[in-house]
């Protein structure tokens, strides 16, 4: 802006010049050879009015050429080098000995005329020594610099203030060719013009000029040839130093290229509306949109929002115009070119484009971060869901740990045949059931580490396939299985269980017959959709199950994971059969995903990363036996209906039992028996002193201490740590004392042959 107004001031005094000239001084078109601008001299030695020059009446100045009909026309004509005849309309004609220099006066090509009158009847050959003097005066008081040269390009003539210019002196600058002091990269551009100035051309350059100090300043030149008897001898010409408009264009074009980085580089849509359309938009924009900028320019931005969101978004921008104030932001939906929803933030702000009302906004997709925010409420919502699922489960085993251990002491006191033991056998039968109904409640609860090993997925498919096809004959099963896929990293019977729950699931959706396409592939994480919480760089095995049943409403679809949720009527399900598939996924650290539409059937896509193999599945054992044994037990637990039926029935099996109800009597009574106690039966999950503080501090008393854990939770990061430092074994409750006789007998077994 400095810069700016010195150039307006500069321009000022170069009027007020002129102005103070006492030789006349006038601007001529080229075009039509008209006056423009006269100084008051001027205006008096040539009868032309005083308000016609630079200065009206008021002495303010005047900015605009003569119009046609103020005052009569003062024409020039060129005569000869150094005659100029003018025209006036009353048929006067005045021959002036004149010099004539290319001048351009508010965008127009003009001449630059001074001079000093002479009768028509008396042309001079040559100025007299007081012309000449005054000639000299009024160039070198110039702040532009003129110059003259010969043919060859040699200067004849400068002005004094070509030292300020470039540091040279005019003595030094006189009889030295002009291209020693031109940058050498423009150096071709001034010739061609030297060349067609010499032609009979007029033209202005500008150019880069070497300063005697060897810096480089920027310069624009005008120039014409000089006409001496019909030939040219030379080019007159006007310098001007135009190195500060250079710098600040320089700086304009550095500070503009910045922003453009910005704006074109940014992954914001960035775009300008202006009566409804976008008149400018960047790369993302176009993006985001799915339109090229020439299509773009015909559409309405509203075609792009949401029917439901177009009223907000019209009203926002109204207001905008009017100047009110608005939240910065504004989320709303668009449609791009294919169709598809985006959501979208808006921010948005009143700016002048192109002289009109206009509004700059910045649009950012967040498609895929709501997504994320979606999935990450889910799964908030469905991890509190497990760890209350958890608690259930826990203290509903420990329910049926206590039933489980009456009803067995009850049925050692009947006699077999009676029907009071057939009912408690039923009871004790029952609670077998309401144990594997905990047991999914806590692979729900992902409570429980799965049993991992190398598995085949495919054959599992054809092994669940095979088991519903023999037991639901109204479906037919059609196999899709890739056999390029990798084995995965998997407990095989928590597997089984997610895909027999997946088939029952699409049978019972189809009662009169239909049928399930499995499809199984592998994937990298860049190419799975809607998951976005998936690791990208990981491989993922897919398994797709797919049934043409009644589909699932959408209002439903988010709960029906939740445990004991379930659209079947009383007595037709337990609700927890989606609830478990969902936590075996989830603990196998993959995700599944619903698509469905009424009528249209539902597809299950599960995504389990696929892992090297790893070692191969335990066999499983036998179940135990109940046998009699011989030793010593502690038997830690809380719950007085888990602690005294196990203590009665382990006494009948032969051991000696010290119970404890609490952390603190589980202390005592190991302080003082711990030479004679062979096992502890440890509950994890007690007040005051929890099963892992008491095992450590049974370390610190007895290293060697044997250790079974018991607890109505499944597997643990706790239990794990437990198992590692030296805890023999897990017994999920409800445990049978059967199998806890028969440990205790292994124990004592190593012990004597240790």
């Amino acid at each position: 802006m400095r810069s700016a107004e010195r150039y307006r001031q500069l321009a000022v005094n170069y009027l007020d010049l002129i102005q103070a000239l006492p030789y006349p001084v006038a601007l001529f078109r080229v075009t039509d050879r008209r006056m423009v601008l006269a100084n008051s001299r001027f205006c008096k030695d040539f009868q032309v009015p005083e308000n016609s020059g630079i200065t009206d009446e008021n002495g303010d100045r005047r900015n605009s050429s003569l119009e046609p009909d103020d005052h009569p026309p003062l024409r020039i004509r060129m005569i000869d080098e150094g005659t100029i005849r003018l025209d006036t309309s009353d048929g006067r004609q005045v021959c002036i000995d004149a010099q004539a220099h290319p001048f351009r006066y508010d965008g127009e090509a003009c001449w630059l005329v001074t001079s000093v009158p002479v009768p028509a009847q008396e042309m001079p050959a040559t100025p007299t020594a007081k012309q000449e003097e005054n000639y000299r005066a009024l160039v070198e008081n110039l702040n532009d610099i003129v110059y003259t040269t010969d043919v060859h390009a040699v200067v004849t003539y400068v002005s004094p203030n070509i030292q300020q210019v470039s540091g040279f002196e005019p003595r030094e600058v006189i009889g030295r060719n002009f291209i020693e002091f031109v940058h050498p990269d423009d150096l071709p551009g001034r010739m061609d013009q030297f060349l067609n100035i010499l032609a009979g051309g007029q033209q202005a350059t500008e150019y880069r000029m070497i300063t005697k100090t060897g810096d480089i300043k920027w310069a624009r030149t005008s120039a014409r040839p000089i006409v001496r008897s019909g030939a040219v001898v030379g080019v007159q010409g006007i310098l001007v130093d135009i190195t500060d408009r250079k710098e600040i264009e320089k700086a304009l074009r550095h500070s503009e290229e910045k922003y453009r980085i910005l704006v074109q580089n940014s992954k914001d849509a960035i775009f300008v509306i202006q009566d409804d359309y976008i008149k400018f938009m960047n790369p993302s924009a176009s993006e985001i949109l799915g339109y090229d900028w020439e299509r773009i320019a015909e559409i309405p931005f509203w075609e792009f929002i949401h029917p439901d969101d177009r009223p907000m978004i019209e009203h926002r921008l109204e207001l905008r115009l009017r100047g009110e104030g608005l939240p910065d932001r504004a989320a709303f939906r668009i449609l791009n070119r294919e169709g598809a929803v985006r959501d979208v933030d808006l921010n948005s702000v009143l700016i002048n484009w192109e002289e009109k009302p206009a509004v700059l906004n910045f649009l950012r997709d967040v498609t895929v971060q709501k997504l994320m925010e979606e999935q990450l409420r889910s799964a908030q919502k469905m991890e509190a869901i497990g760890t209350l699922s958890g608690g259930i489960a826990h203290n509903f085993n420990n329910l049926l740990m206590g039933i489980h251990g009456s009803a067995s002491l009850s049925l050692k006191e009947l006699p077999p045949s009676t029907n009071a033991s057939r009912h408690l056998e039923k009871i004790v039968s029952l609670v077998q059931s309401g144990a594997k109904l905990t047991h999914q409640l806590l692979d729900y609860a992902r409570g429980g580490k799965p049993k991992m090993s190398t598995v085949n997925l495919n054959q599992l498919v054809r092994e669940a396939a095979d088991t519903l096809s023999a037991t639901k004959k109204h479906i037919q099963i059609h196999q899709h299985l890739s056999e390029d896929i990798p084995a995965i990293k998997a407990d095989q019977g928590q597997i089984e269980q997610v895909l027999l729950n997946l088939l029952l699931n699409a049978a019972d959706a189809m009662p009169n017959g239909g049928h399930v396409h499995i499809h199984t592939c592998c994937l990298n994480g860049f190419e799975i959709q809607g998951k976005p919480t998936l690791p990208k760089d990981s491989t993922y095995v897919r398994i797709r199950v797919s049934d043409t049943g009644t589909g699932i409403p959408e209002e439903i679809q988010d709960r029906i994971f939740e445990p004991f949720f379930t659209t079947k009527g009383l007595g037709q399900g337990t609700g927890l059969g989606l609830s478990t598939v969902y936590g075996i996924v989830k603990n196998h650290k993959g995700e599944i995903h619903l698509e469905s539409e009424i009528d249209r059937g539902a597809t299950f896509s599960i995504y389990l990363p696929a892992q090297p193999p790893t070692a191969a599945c335990p066999v499983s054992k036998d179940p135990p036996q109940q046998v009699m044994g011989r030793g010593t037990l502690l038997l830690v637990d809380d719950e007085s209906s888990v602690l005294e039926p196990s203590a009665a029935l382990l006494a009948q099996m032969g051991y000696k039992v010290l119970k404890a109800s609490d952390g603190s009597t589980a202390i005592t009574l190991f302080e003082q028996h711990w030479k004679t106690i062979d096992l502890v039966v440890l509950d994890l999950v007690m007040p005051n002193i929890s099963g892992r503080d008491l095992y450590y501090q049974f370390k610190e008393i007895d290293p060697q201490v044997n250790v079974v854990l018991s607890s109505g939770f499944g597997p643990s990061d706790q239990t794990e740590e437990l198992l590692r430092n030296g805890c023999l074994e897990l017994l999920h409750k409800p445990y049978d004392v059967a199998m806890l006789s028969t440990t205790m007998r292994e124990i004592l077994a190593r012990g004597a042959t240790a």
